[in-house]
């Protein structure tokens, strides 16, 4: 009995399944999550949803995290602690507004820290969500730009802007960065046939009829843009759609 024991103890030591002193703290500040992507699953359009993400120091300095942010107003990240010494541990709590989304949606909140190795962790939310906007009356078409939450993406960023720098503000976070599509449809078509200019311009001026979450960005129609600007937004998408 003796020697079987001694035989098993020999050979967990030579296949390397000894026991293992579990390893050391890395040197310097590590941020380190407890996941760092979340999906809700189905949910509800209009509903607020909350997730909370733990962050730890699991180095060997204290770690800064300078802030949590979002580029989209209806996610917001709430960090109650920001300096952690090693070992200390604290939340992220985010809040999102499922408000005028529908479909496939990927929110993100980016957490930026003296952590020499990931200076910046992105932190990624899914969800479902219920496509409601089908039965939602002409008038609610412009929630997106009168809604407290929704005015921080859809009007604010844009004011006084024109061209790209416009696009990228207002239309962006639908259409894409680059045009090619995203929740809204993709807009690199063929400016040179004048029907097509003639119907992004009207589009994007007086709103979808198809689209009941595309309201109409110009004045006349109730939204923030000057005729100006509706002509600057097409003429990007022309010398966009030529590349």
């Amino acid at each position: 009995m003796k020697r079987l024991t001694v035989f098993i103890i020999s050979l967990c030591f030579l296949s390397g399944c000894a026991f293992k002193s579990p390893p050391a703290p890395a040197n310097g500040p590590r941020i380190t999550f407890n996941h760092e992507e979340f999906d809700f699953g189905h949910v509800d359009e209009g509903i607020e949803l909350e997730h909370v993400f733990t962050v730890t120091n699991t180095g060997t300095e204290t770690l800064q995290i300078e802030k949590a942010h979002s580029t989209c107003g209806c996610t917001v990240p709430t960090l109650p602690k920001s300096k952690l010494e090693p070992g200390e541990s604290t939340t992220i709590t985010v809040k999102l507004d499922t408000a005028m989304k529908q479909d496939q949606v990927t929110k993100t909140v980016d957490v930026d820290s003296d952590d020499p190795d990931r200076p910046k962790v992105i932190l990624s939310m899914y969800m479902d969500v219920a496509n409601r906007h089908k039965a939602l009356a002409e008038r609610d078409k412009a929630k997106i730009l009168s809604d407290a939450k929704c005015i921080g993406c859809h009007v604010s960023q844009g004011v006084g802007l024109f061209g790209e720098e416009l696009y990228k503000a207002d239309c962006g976070m639908c259409h894409g960065e680059d045009a090619q599509g995203k929740v809204g449809p993709c807009l690199i078509r063929d400016y040179n046939d004048p029907a097509v200019r003639k119907y992004i311009w009207e589009v994007t001026a007086n709103g979808s009829k198809h689209r009941i979450t595309m309201p109409g960005f110009i004045e006349s129609a109730g939204g923030p843009l000057a005729k100006e600007q509706v002509d600057s937004i097409v003429d990007y998408l022309a010398k966009l759609s030529k590349k």
